[in-house]
């Protein structure tokens, strides 16, 4: 009798052992949150650029060329639907531009640069469109000014706000002239539009996009000082994160998203509060330029079993532009899911516009612990 209470008393004890061991396992392996920008921001830099805007065609209303080392890629805005139109040869640029939600097209571009002595750049742009007109654009550049006014040129449409940081400029000149299915059309000024046509150099185009991404979180950590997470996305989008701690509560997060041709270095910097992020500003830099926003009080970022509401300041600011806009967030979260509705106060055209952007996570079944497997190994 005394045999048999004692080996029961011994086995609750290993019981209790185990479960005590496992649990440990179990918080020794629980993952942080995972750190996910709730928003999709591009920043790319474009050594050459070009625009016109076109008052009388009876779809286009501007025309952009966006010249790099790989060529040249054109952009076409559609009136009628407002929305941009993106012509490239680059497959991977335009399959990144479809996963996000763009109307992108592989297309041959036929493009000649000329640059007589003593005279100006001209460019010549040759290719069809999506319903198979012809586009021919010539574009004759005149004189740069260094430090033209404004440095920074806003745009709002379907695809977000946009921020043209456009410092080294040039009007057309005489010779420039954009031809749509045999039809005409030479720069023309106005009061609402006075940068018809130009010509920028070293400029770089930021653009916070609506909509909301959706990321399964293929790997996640399990010790927060080799904290790394990877990501899949639309589209065969894959992302990477990589955190840097500075103190217990403080630290850098570097975001890699690979096979992204124009991918700027993007670092997120955050406060760590209870098992869930706070972002208190994020960078993108390319070619030694770079764009912030700054957050006040930080953005709570998506946390599993977190839901709140609350309002965020921000500020977004380029190179010694200090403030190229500001406003409010209302941020919105729940399980793994956070929105947030963007209301600018400047520039002030902007206030009327309506831009939410948000992320849903989903973890895979690899990335979710299982106690059973941690608990068997500890009693092995």
């Amino acid at each position: 009798m005394h045999r048999e209470q004692f080996a029961r008393g011994i086995a609750s004890i290993g019981l209790v052992m185990f479960l005590f061991l496992c649990n440990a396992r179990v918080v020794r392996a629980q993952a942080p949150e995972t750190p996910v920008l709730p928003m999709n921001v591009e920043f790319r830099y474009l050594p050459q650029y070009f625009e016109q805007s076109i008052f009388d065609d009876p779809r286009y209303a501007r025309i952009e060329a966006l010249l790099n080392e790989d060529g040249c890629d054109v952009i076409l805005l559609d009136k009628t639907t407002n929305r941009e139109a993106f012509y490239s040869i680059s497959k991977p640029r335009v399959d990144s531009l479809v996963a996000n939600g763009s109307d992108a097209y592989i297309t041959p571009i036929g493009f000649t640069a000329s640059w007589a002595k003593e005279s100006s750049p001209a460019f010549s742009i040759h290719f069809q469109d999506r319903f198979g007109n012809e586009v021919l654009w010539n574009f004759a550049v005149g004189g740069i000014v260094s430090h033209a006014s404004p440095e920074v040129i806003y745009r709002t449409d379907n695809s977000g706000i946009i921020f043209l940081y456009a410092p080294h400029r040039a009007p057309s000149a005489d010779g420039t002239i954009l031809r749509i299915a045999g039809r005409g059309y030479l720069p023309e000024s106005t009061e609402s539009d006075a940068l018809a046509a130009f010509y920028a150099t070293d400029m770089t185009l930021g653009q916070i996009l609506p909509g909301t991404d959706l990321w399964t979180v293929e790997r996640s950590p399990t010790d927060i000082l080799t904290a790394r997470w990877n990501l899949a996305g639309d589209g065969g989008r894959l992302r990477t994160l990589a955190l840097k701690a500075r103190s217990a509560t403080e630290a850098s997060i570097d975001q890699s998203d690979l096979g992204e041709p124009d991918a700027p270095q993007i670092t997120l910097d955050v406060v760590r509060v209870n098992d869930s992020y706070e972002l208190q500003w994020v960078s993108f830099e390319s070619h030694f330029n770079t764009l912030w926003i700054f957050f006040g009080p930080p953005l709570p970022l998506p946390a599993h079993a977190i839901d709140d509401k609350r309002i965020v300041t921000f500020t977004v600011a380029e190179n010694e532009q200090a403030n190229i806009a500001s406003g409010e967030l209302e941020v919105r979260r729940a399980a793994d899911v956070e929105h947030m509705l963007w209301h600018f106060e400047t520039p002030s055209f902007a206030r009327a516009m309506t831009l939410e952007t948000g992320v849903n996570l989903t973890p895979t079944a690899r990335a979710q612990e299982n106690c059973v497997d941690n608990c068997l190994d500890l009693l092995r």
